[in-house]
Formats: structure tokens, sequence, C-alpha cells
């Protein structure tokens, strides 16, 4: 019965068929930097599922723009499974031809066409080809296709965890180099707020430069806490790192310089400077634990600096890490299916990206992997493409594991 049922995908699934989708996809443009943002790509998805009879709605989310759920329902009998994927991009930047969707050499070139609109094309042709077989599984499988990843915001995928379709399992079809990814670095970010106080620059020793203080906390994160974080170790993931990504600092008079409405500064020593830092945590580190360490460094820079004040606030951007047993079925079934498909098994891995796989499993806790086509590291960059073997194989696996998760009813 299995290799009929394999016998039987391989022959429904049409490799130029998948291509056509993906295609039609990266020649839609879904980017924050266009009006209508995902609109156009959320319509042209769910006429698609309409046309092959498999229901669909329009989740609004904001503003018009709208997640599309696609649902074939199952008996009840099984557990659901949900394939997850972002339909938004970055903007064009400087890529020749963007949305072309220009075919050479076993390539796809385009804006999207890895980051992910692969993964979403042929997470959509999976549900097709289950319903063109008229497959009866006992769990429901659900297409999520969700706005506003790519644009930081992730409001998509936030609005699902909090008002559903909630599934027993899911998989967020990022690129992953077509290996299984069970864990993923979260983002933490941090503004570390100094204050000192302001005198004239002809006697900076009467005043408190907060600049310097924040240059003394930027030397402690570089010379202390990098390498206490390089010495926590996740077999997956490796360390976590820390980027000081933002400097601020000025007197308050200053800041009509800085905002370009006027053409001097005043001679003035600074009384505020902010330090913003994101730190990709390991699953095996809390939001309160890394708070901890920059509050301590915060403690050592004013303990040797009067009157130096400082403020360490948490930005609530909350972007957990993901993580999943290796030995979870999920990851198991997905596995074994990328062997029966390509003949190889990968070794299962971690991504040191965020995905909103972090949202599913850390605040919906839906068991969840992340397993696409694809190379991310051709993503964002003015050569954007996927291979295009690798979408009829991708098909081929969403396709058995939602079979094989989900239950086939005889």
């Amino acid at each position: 019965m299995e290799k009929m049922n394999k016998n039987i995908i391989n022959q429904a699934i049409n490799e130029a068929e998948v291509l056509e989708i993906v295609r039609d996809l990266v020649k839609i443009p879904s980017h924050w930097a266009q009006e209508k943002r995902e609109i156009p790509i959320a319509n042209h998805l769910n006429d698609l599922f309409e046309s092959e009879g498999i229901d669909v709605y329009l989740q609004e989310v904001i503003d018009g723009r709208s997640n599309v759920i696609a649902t074939l329902k199952g008996t009840g009998e099984g557990p659901s499974l949900m394939f997850n994927g972002h339909i938004d991009t970055v903007p064009p930047f400087g890529m020749e031809h963007p949305f072309d969707a220009i075919v050479k050499e076993n390539k796809l070139y385009g804006r999207g066409a890895v980051d992910m609109k692969s993964g979403v094309g042929t997470m959509a042709y999976a549900l097709i080809i289950l319903k063109r077989l008229g497959i009866k599984l006992k769990g429901d499988v659900v297409f999520a296709g969700v706005i506003d990843e790519d644009a930081a915001g992730s409001a998509g995928a936030r609005y699902i965890v909090e008002h559903g379709p909630i599934t027993d399992y899911a998989i967020v079809t990022e690129p992953t180099k077509f290996r299984t990814a069970a864990a993923h670095k979260g983002m933490v970010e941090f503004e570390i707020a100094f204050k000192g106080r302001s005198v004239h620059s002809s006697v900076p020793d009467k005043g408190v430069n907060a600049i310097y203080a924040a240059a003394d906390f930027v030397s402690k994160v570089e010379q202390k806490l990098i390498p206490k974080y390089n010495e926590i170790k996740h077999p997956l993931l490796d360390s976590p790192t820390i980027n000081v990504g933002l400097i601020q600092g000025c007197a308050q008079a200053n800041k009509v310089f800085l905002l370009g409405k006027s053409e001097t500064f005043a001679g003035i020593v600074p009384d505020i400077c902010n330090v913003y830092v994101d730190i990709r945590n390991t699953p095996n580190q809390t939001v309160e634990q890394i708070q901890v360490d920059f509050e301590d460094l915060a403690r050592q820079v004013v303990s040797t600096r009067n009157d130096v004040e400082v403020i360490v606030n948490y930005i609530p951007r909350v972007h957990p890490a993901m993580e999943i047993d290796v030995n979870n079925e999920l990851v198991v079934t997905v596995q074994n299916n990328i062997k029966k498909v390509t003949g190889n098994m990968p070794s299962v891995g971690g991504e040191t990206y965020w995905a909103d796989s972090g949202l599913l499993s850390g605040i919906a806790k839906i068991p969840t992997l992340v397993f696409g086509p694809g190379d991310i590291g051709t993503a964002h960059s003015d050569h954007e493409y996927i291979e295009i073997d690798q979408l009829a194989n991708a098909t081929k696996v969403y396709v058995l594991t939602a079979m094989d998760i989900c239950g086939v009813s005889e």
C-alpha cells in the first residue's frame, strides 16, 4: 500500500505545474515597500484554492491585509497538521527583473523565489494533490499563508496563535537546504539608556558624559559578555550571539541638529545615550536570564562613574526560539520521507535565523519544525533563486508527511 501510494503521488505531481505555481507567486510583488502589500498575492492564492474546490478564506489581520487559510477536512479521527509560510517578501533592492520569474539552468530567479514563495507554492500544491487524489485523511491539513514576516512584525502568525486555527503539529516551510531543522534561535532586544549631566563643553569635568558611559558598556559587552555567551552551547545551534546595532547619544539641545533642523550643533556635554542590542538566543536561555546579564554589566559601568544613571529596558517584541525533540513523531516522519523522496537521510539540524515557527512553538505550544526547499543564503540578495528540481521533491515530502501524521482513512 505504501509503495502504491508513493507511485500514485509521483505520477500526480507535475514538475512543470508546480514550477508554474511558484513562478506565478514570484511575479506578484508582495513586499512591504508597496501600498497593497500582500493583498494581491492573498487574493491569487484564494482563487487558486477555490479553483481546486478546496475550502479557503481570507483571514483579515490588519488594514485589509489577510492571511490565507485553506483546509482539507479530515474525519476527525487523527491529528491535524499545519503547513505555514509567509507570503510577503523584502523589496527588490538592487535586484534586476525581480518579478519576471526568470528560469535559467535549473534555477528560478526572482524576489521571494527562495524566501519563501517556493515554500508557499509547494505547500499549496501539496493540498491540491491530496484533494485531486481524493485521499481521505483522518486529521485536518491546514495551509496558512501569513502576512508581515519579512516586515519583521509577524502580525499574521501572531494573529493565528491568538485566534487560530491551532493544529496538533506544524511545519514552517522556510528554506532549510532540504533538511529538517528541529531548532532555531530567538531574538531578544534591549535598550540600555544612560543619563548623565549636560554642561558647556569648555568645562566637561563639570558634567557627566553619557556617551563615555555607553562606550564603557559596549566595551564590556565585547570583552566580557560575548566570551561568556560563546561558552553557552546548544547541540543544534552552537552559541547565542550579541549584536550592538545602534547607539544614539547627544545633549538634549543637539536633537535639533540630529533632526536636520540646525546647521550646527551646540558645544554641550551629552547627557543622554541609548544603546540598542539584539541577542540571537538559543532555546536554553530565557529572556529573564539575558536581562540579568545586561543589568549586571550596566551596574559595573555606573559603579565606577559618579552620577551616571542607567536603565535596561526590554523591548517587548516577542520572538521566541524554537525547539522540538529530535525523536518527536513529526521530526522522524519528515526525515523518513526525505529519504523516501531523495534516497538520502540528512542529519537533523538547526537554523540561526528566526521564523514564525518560534511563535507557533513558543506561544501556541504547537510541536513545530522547519523544512523547506532552497538555501536561505540567497534570500534578500540581488541573485535570489530556487533550484527547480527541489520544488516537486518538497511537494512529495509534504504530501507523504500529511498522510503519515494525519492518517489515511481506509
